[in-house]
């Protein structure tokens, strides 16, 4: 008689299960036997992913899914890691003309529903009118607030560990209200903490065109286990801060919890500083006002990964060069990986009345080995433009500054959007980059030099070429990245090195290796 599955160990049948595509699989095989469905659920629900159903956003089973949740503690335990991809539902959901057989699910029928839902929502609330308010949103057998649902849900699953959220313009602040809370550990935080084991998070903006507002990010910096987190499309599209309050707002007397509550379009109270244990922040095609950046960036404590990477490119918010690396340089004795780089070339049009665009100097972080940064940056915007005389005192000084500007234990140099280096109207940028080789006691321990951006002209390419060849005579391991927007390999991974995966990400720019040196 030919052996069976289930003659085989659990030990080597769970490890078997862990690689079994697609997940459908695991549904059909858990209705095999008694034996097989205790085996298979824990892998069903180790990785949940959701998505919002065209076109009435939202997820049709959150509600059943989330009810079972609230009285299976121990299948909540099982969960690892939380993503949702798409819109919430809200009451202009309700609008949408939707086919039965798609159509949002119902809470299920079940004796304890209500109590357990009020239980819990009196637990985390703060006065009666919020416990009502949360109420008037969960209660309702065909729910339709999913931003009040989707906090009661994530505080439930005690042992996640990964939470990947794509999120929009929030009507209201049940999610910004329970994540601040959660941050600063008041109650019921303060007695029962969730969240323990949570260490990587990546919000995703919903649009994208227009950035995201950031009013999660800050709280998640405060979280107390998280170690890698990552922002995609936040930012602002005005040019008022959301985390501090501006120089024009007014003071108001608030006299009730209603009046106290924030207003998504307003600035939120910044968090007590808590020394966050993050490690990487990475915050891509993003645009934080520059006020703000002294808040996300001094939540943490000692980070050794910091990425910022400017885009949201229809967003107003002012770029100040100066502010952003007064914002970083707290860290300076912490950081081994700095990135400062930009999507869109953000001074298309010129440097706005409020904006600042001088170069910046990396010389003070002493424990700096891996620089990622875009020529604006470095030279600013007036010496990336226009090309000092030759010979000229400020000629001297555009070299003497750019030779200046790097850390002394620099090893790997990346320099981003790469055609302001070698393009022919940057001419200039260039030979300044064959000066910094030629005199390597600015950089003595840098062995690595990668150019990144578009080579689409041979004149660019032959550039690149002679300053690589220079820097293979003297040691230094030269090459280029061409940078594709159009035509998918795979998609970018998060981190210093790309190799930490999260789902698939719409309207996300690949990069490829076109050659490995000239």
């Amino acid at each position: 008689m030919p052996p069976s599955l289930e003659s085989l160990s659990v030990e080597l049948l769970d490890r078997i299960l862990s690689f079994v595509q697609p997940r459908s699989c695991l549904f059909h095989l858990a209705l095999v036997s008694r034996n097989f469905n205790t085996l298979v659920t824990p892998h069903l629900y180790r990785d949940v992913f959701l998505e919002s159903n065209y076109p009435s956003d939202g997820n049709r089973h959150i509600l059943p899914f989330t009810l079972l949740m609230l009285l299976k503690p121990s299948t909540a335990s099982l969960v690892r890691s939380f993503t949702f991809r798409g819109d919430f539902h809200n009451e202009e959901s309700l609008l949408a003309d939707i086919d039965d057989n798609k159509a949002r699910l119902p809470w299920p029928d079940h004796p304890e529903r209500d109590n357990i839902l009020k239980r819990l929502i009196k637990e985390i609330s703060h006065s009666p009118e919020e416990e009502f308010e949360w109420q008037q949103q969960v209660l309702p057998r065909y729910s339709h607030q999913d931003t009040a649902i989707y906090p009661l849900l994530l505080i439930s699953l005690p042992n996640l560990r990964r939470l990947d959220l794509q999120v929009g313009i929030f009507v209201d602040d049940f999610f910004e209200r329970t994540f601040n809370r959660i941050a600063r550990s008041e109650p019921p935080f303060d007695v029962k903490p969730v969240f323990t084991q949570l260490s990587d998070i990546l919000l995703v903006g919903s649009d994208h065109m227009y950035p995201t507002p950031y009013i999660l990010f800050e709280a998640c910096c405060h979280l107390p286990a998280v170690k890698r987190l990552f922002g995609y499309r936040l930012g602002n599209e005005d040019d008022d801060p959301r985390l501090v309050p501006s120089k024009s707002a007014t003071s108001s007397i608030q006299t009730s919890e209603q009046d106290s509550k924030p207003n998504p379009g307003e600035p939120s109270a910044p968090l007590r500083k808590l020394g966050s244990g993050i490690e990487v922040l990475e915050l891509r095609d993003s645009k934080l006002h520059y006020s703000d950046l002294p808040i996300i960036f001094g939540a943490l404590m000692s980070p050794h990964t910091l990425i910022y990477h400017i885009g949201g490119y229809c967003g107003l918010t002012s770029i100040q060069t100066p502010a952003i690396l007064s914002a970083i340089t707290i860290h300076a004795t912490s950081l081994h990986r700095l990135a400062i780089d930009h999507e869109e070339y953000p001074f298309n049009t010129g440097v706005g009345d409020n904006e600042i665009a001088d170069p910046i100097s990396f010389a003070g972080f002493a424990a700096l080995s891996h620089l990622r940064v875009a020529p604006v940056f470095l030279f600013g915007y007036e010496d990336l433009h226009n090309a000092p005389e030759p010979g000229s005192v400020a000629e001297t000084a555009m070299v003497n500054r750019f030779l200046g500007a790097f850390p002394p234990n620099l090893e790997n140099l990346c320099i981003t959007n790469a055609e302001f280096v070698f393009n022919m109207e940057h001419e200039h940028i260039a030979q300044v980059f064959k000066v910094l080789l030629r005199q390597k006691n600015c950089v003595p321990h840098l062995r690595e030099l990668v150019f990144e951006g578009e080579f689409e002209q041979n004149e660019t390419i032959g550039c690149a070429g002679e300053v690589i060849k220079i820097a293979g005579d003297v040691g230094v391991n030269a090459r280029a990245k061409a940078r594709i927007f159009n035509g998918y390999c795979k998609q970018r991974g998060w981190g210093w090195d790309e190799d930490v995966g999260f789902e698939a990400i719409m309207h996300s720019p690949e990069m490829v290796q076109v050659w490995p040196k000239l």
